[in-house]
């Protein structure tokens, strides 16, 4: 025991003088304490379940908000959901934290309006957000006083014209003018931009597009964006902001308009207006998410009815809905290996054909929507490409497809035709020795005609 006590005495004389006299008053290090709450979002419109079924409510939420992001979690003890009660049942909102300030506005952009089941749809806020609602004090609704009516010009007057004349439009050099047809006589003028030069403007400089019925006239100053014009005067009818904008797209009812500035990197460079509002819908970038930008864009696409407006992406087609422009039921419809897609004109099917991978054979598919439901599909073999044509009645699709042999030296054609007004959408092919150049439907009617050579 002396011996163990020397010892300890010796090493405490050896390590005298290393340590300070100074006495310790260590302070703790806090993380940044964060005083904002962007992260975090509150839901609104959940069931008021009892607490019976507090944990399976609890349970589906959380199944729910972890497939937008990561909520903040505190291992077993807290799932990131906080959902209080009210007495004996739970109060009908929670709280979420997220980790990052993107996954929370990705859940409040959702998430809003998701239909939880048949009986409850909710409402997503931001945290701070729900904090401004919280001091805003209830009051008696005034409706508000209707603005004045203004009379727009009647958009379909050039069917009235007495000659029963057609009306088309010219840009050459700096000049637009719209002409008086008639197949008979010389064009008469009928528009050239008189009233606007007079007040020193140009109402077009780059570029101008009939709507499908012929209702509006649109004309691009790409400095200001797009105008449309109407009526005998051609009167104004609408404006829609679209800085440099390069193109436009009116839906086949003529509702809405589409623009594009066809820059990759504007994060808004197609924009999508409601025609007789002139409100902005929605904006989208040229490429979608997970296509390279040396390619084309590919475009968006109407449905005969202006229900729907879809792009293809990356092996799925999004498809959005009017007037709202949100994703038909929150998600893409998948499409692995698309190539290309169109609308039926007369009914809400989609076409699209996909090429041979991972030894699959390519394939022609047929879907019905809203239902997403699969009409037909078929299958095909040593296939080169595919080229769909639609009769206008909606009633059969031609699809050329251009086929190639093992040693792909060589190419040959046959047409699969669809005959969608038939149980089952049967299949008939026709086969061809010549190589098809064109494909083209009569405009009322079930026949075809083709151009085709000899190789």
């Amino acid at each position: 025991m002396d011996k163990e006590l020397d010892a300890l005495a010796d090493e405490a004389e050896e390590l005298d003088g290393y340590f300070s006299d100074t006495p310790l008053e260590p302070e703790p290090q806090y993380p940044p304490l964060r005083d904002t709450f962007e992260t975090a979002v509150v839901i609104t419109g959940l069931p008021k379940a009892p607490q019976s079924k507090y944990e399976k409510l609890q349970k589906a939420v959380v199944k729910l908000v972890t497939r937008i992001g990561n909520p903040v979690t505190n291992g077993e003890e807290f799932s990131g959901v906080y959902m209080p009660l009210d007495g004996e049942k739970t109060a009908g909102f929670c709280m979420v934290e997220y980790q990052t300030e993107s996954e929370a506005n990705n859940a409040v952009q959702v998430l809003q309006d998701y239909k939880f089941d048949k009986n409850h749809s909710l409402t997503v806020a931001l945290y701070p957000r729900a904090k401004e609602l919280d001091k805003v004090e209830a009051q008696e609704f005034q409706e508000p006083e209707p603005a004045p009516f203004e009379e727009k010009p009647n958009a379909m007057e050039w069917l009235e014209d007495a000659n029963q004349r057609d009306a088309f439009v010219i840009r050459h050099g700096k000049e637009t003018v719209v002409n008086w047809f008639d197949a008979k006589n010389d064009p008469v003028l009928d528009y050239d931009g008189a009233r606007e030069q007079e007040a020193g403007v140009q109402w077009c400089e780059y570029y101008c597009h009939w709507s499908p019925q012929g209702s509006y006239l649109a004309t691009l100053v790409p400095q200001r964006g797009v105008i449309l014009w109407s009526g005998s005067n051609y009167e104004k009818s609408g404006r829609f902001v679209a800085p440099g904008v390069r193109m436009v797209d009116f839906s086949p009812q003529e509702n809405y308009i589409l623009t594009n500035n066809q820059d990759p990197n504007d994060p808004a460079a197609i924009k999508v207006y409601h025609v007789q509002t002139g409100k902005l819908l929605r904006a989208f970038p040229l490429f979608p998410d997970g296509l390279s930008k040396e390619d084309s864009p590919p475009p968006f696409q109407w449905s005969h009815d202006d229900k729907y407006l879809a792009r293809m992406g990356k092996d799925l087609i999004s498809i959005y809905e009017t007037p709202g422009m949100k994703l038909l039921d929150k998600r893409s419809l998948s499409a692995e290996g698309i190539c290309e897609f169109q609308w039926s004109p007369k009914a809400n099917v989609l076409s699209y054909w996909a090429p041979e991978a991972n030894n699959s054979p390519a394939h022609v598919d047929l879907v019905e929507l809203p239902s997403r439901k699969q009409l037909r599909q078929k299958n095909l073999f040593n296939v080169t490409r595919c080229s769909m044509v639609w009769q206008e009645q909606g009633e059969y699709l031609a699809v050329k497809v251009t086929r190639h042999t093992k040693s792909k030296k060589t190419f040959y054609n046959n047409i699969e035709l669809f005959r969608l007004n038939e149980s089952g959408v049967p299949v008939e092919m026709l086969d061809t020795k010549d190589a098809v150049m064109a494909l083209v439907w009569e405009p009322v009617g079930s026949r075809f005609a083709m151009i085709h050579a000899e190789n």
